[in-house]
């Protein structure tokens, strides 16, 4: 064990060695771009410069982007689904900041946890710590990109109805579209509906915004219906207003079958509660009652 904690000692100290050198350097670099940054999402973004300076030297010596990796364009496309498109490339940044700065700060906390406790529980709850603050931040970033999935999908039967509606009455596909973009500016999908008008006003080509409207939203639903899109502007609305329709149809289908999925999920995460609440109250009237028994004998 003696062995361990001078391991851990001497791990702990090059960290801490490191983590001063990158809070000296780049302390202030990066306060203009983190004080953007929801924190209800990244956890103790004021630490994050250490990781984005750390990235810095990084590209710098090796010359090239850690962008450039499969890996990294596949996580960008599922920022752009909450961060938008633009800023995918800064969240990416942000998002490895994250770790590393989580890393360089948590880790040598949990090393030194290991050395004062000495024991095999110190070990684990070293390991633990970093653990917990890196897993809590990527947990913050998949419950963002899953409620604007769960907001999409909840949204896109009233959307189609009332695009549907809309071109079955003799409006233009595209005005149609602009027309419904324009009718809320709360939520997500609408979002995303006004980008892509804005990408078509930019020269892109219908297809192609499309297809980005679709890669955004992220869902098998969005991607069949930009597809009929397409083909309403480019063939005619009268070819596509059935399939319009029946989309429509199917969505809201699939709404009712969602609203039961989440019922029952709901219900089922309040039976433990409730398990819980029945386990104290038989605690409360049965242990004085068993008490009471057992005195009187």
């Amino acid at each position: 064990m003696y062995e361990l904690m001078l391991v851990c000692a001497f791990l702990a100290t090059i960290m801490l060695v490191i983590w001063l050198f990158l809070y000296l350097k780049f302390k202030k670099q990066y306060a203009g771009i983190l004080d953007g940054v929801d924190s209800k999402i990244f956890t103790l973004k004021q630490l994050y410069f250490l990781g984005l300076g750390a990235i810095e030297i990084y590209e710098h010596t090796k010359r090239d982007k850690i962008t450039a990796s499969a890996k990294a364009v596949e996580k960008m496309k599922n920022l752009a689904e909450v961060f938008g498109r633009p800023n995918a490339e800064l969240y990416y940044y942000i998002s490895a900041a994250a770790t590393i700065s989580l890393v360089l700060t948590f880790v040598p906390l949990g090393l030194m946890i290991v050395c004062l406790m000495q024991s095999v529980a110190g070990v684990l709850v070293g390991i633990l710590l970093p653990f917990a603050m890196i897993s809590g931040v990527q947990s913050s970033i998949n419950a963002a990109i899953r409620n604007k999935k769960e907001s999409i999908l909840s949204e896109f039967p009233k959307m189609v109805s009332k695009l549907t509606l809309l071109v079955n009455a003799g409006m233009l596909v595209r005005r149609a579209w602009d027309e419904v973009a324009q009718s809320n500016h709360e939520l997500a999908l609408y979002q995303e509906m006004r980008n892509t008008s804005k990408d078509i006003q930019e020269g892109m080509s219908i297809e192609e915004a499309m297809a980005s409207f679709a890669d955004r939203c992220g869902l098998k639903e969005i991607r069949k219906f930009a597809s009929i899109y397409v083909q309403a502007v480019n063939r005619g609305a009268s070819e596509s207003i059935a399939s319009m329709k029946a989309m429509a149809d199917d969505a809201w289908e699939q709404k009712r079958q969602l609203s039961k999925q989440q019922g029952e999920i709901a219900s089922q995460k309040l039976l433990v509660p409730n398990l819980i609440m029945f386990l104290g109250i038989m605690v409360v009237v049965v242990v004085p009652m068993i008490a009471s028994m057992m005195g009187s004998f």
